[in-house]
């Protein structure tokens, strides 16, 4: 990686951040993180895969259980994007990237709190389905997919 892709990296490390860290719901049993809309990038262009792991490892910081949710915050980006590798369809690895958020958050939350963890499956799982589905085809359908791809 030179340096110009870090730097582009970087960015989007510090915005996914910001934007994950000032929204009032993106966090607990039922959440809705417009930042997950950022996820998508690396299915277009996998050089931005390290600013999502580590951008989402570092957004969990503003999580009331900080360091357990940074690991599993990470764990969720490692397995989507591990898959999205071999697939090609956005829409494919958001549904993966959805399964991974719903089940592993759910865990999470329901091992250290007392949340039920089909309902928080289905509400995280469900929430990042809606964001992440609505990006890929945002990207797909505009301008944004030649620009990412290209950068």
């Amino acid at each position: 990686m030179n340096i110009k892709d870090l730097v582009k990296n970087a960015i989007l490390i510090a915005i996914y951040v910001v934007v994950i860290g000032v929204n009032p719901i993106g966090f607990g049993a039922i959440q809705f993180r417009i930042g997950e809309a950022l996820s998508v990038i690396p299915f277009f262009n996998r050089k931005y895969v390290p600013a999502l792991i580590i951008g989402g490892a570092l957004a969990n910081l503003y999580s009331p259980l900080g360091p357990i949710d940074m690991v599993v915050g990470a764990a969720c980006a490692i397995i989507a994007y591990s898959f999205s590798k071999f697939i090609k369809s956005p829409y494919i690895n958001s549904l993966i990237f959805a399964t991974a958020s719903g089940i592993l958050v759910a865990g999470e939350l329901s091992y250290t709190g007392d949340v039920p963890f089909f309902l928080t499956a289905l509400s995280v799982g469900g929430s990042t389905l809606f964001i992440t589905l609505l990006a890929s085809y945002l990207v797909e359908k505009s301008n944004l997919k030649k620009i990412i791809k290209e950068s």
